[in-house]
């Protein structure tokens, strides 16, 4: 069983497809992708400052290192260890990301792979954008449905037939 967390655009355009684009999945966990080549996941996922922030660690670790004039035998492993924490800290540093460039989280949700994930929440988000529709709809009509004199029922903001 794996666990997303789900994101939608602050200013997604008002037409359900359109924020159904903007909706963005990210695995909570380890990212092995980040691992294996980390500078490649960031610049896909167009994280500038956490790539940023990856480079200098990096250089000032190795500058350390070399300071300290250890081997390149402990430069490797302290990289490596780097690499791992990074690794494991991937996602969350994702979501941050995310929410900087103007996404909030809508929240979590559970299946057996990633496309049971998208199943089960876009079953739920699309029931409960048309039962806030249905809200939206009933505030602006308070009195749904109006009598006209002949007896016939008009529904919504329409006048009555025989005026």
């Amino acid at each position: 069983m794996v666990t997303y967390t789900v994101h939608e655009r602050y200013e997604a355009s008002g037409t359900l497809a359109g924020r159904a684009q903007a909706v963005t999945f990210v695995k909570d966990g380890f990212a092995w992708a980040a691992l294996v080549f980390p500078v490649l996941w960031l610049l896909y996922h167009r994280m500038w400052i956490v790539l940023a922030g990856f480079i200098v660690l990096f250089a000032v670790l190795r500058g350390l290192l070399s300071v300290a004039e250890l081997n390149n035998e402990v430069l490797g492993w302290a990289l490596a260890g780097v690499s791992i924490l990074f690794a494991f800290q991937a996602n969350d540093l994702r979501r941050w990301s995310l929410a900087r460039r103007g996404f909030w989280l809508v929240g979590p949700v559970s299946g057996a792979s990633r496309a049971a994930c998208e199943t089960r929440f876009f079953d739920a988000w699309l029931a409960a954008q048309g039962t806030q529709r249905s809200a939206e709809l009933g505030q602006a009509t308070p009195g749904a449905a109006h009598k006209s004199d002949a007896g016939d029922e008009v529904i919504g903001l329409f006048p009555d037939p025989g005026g």
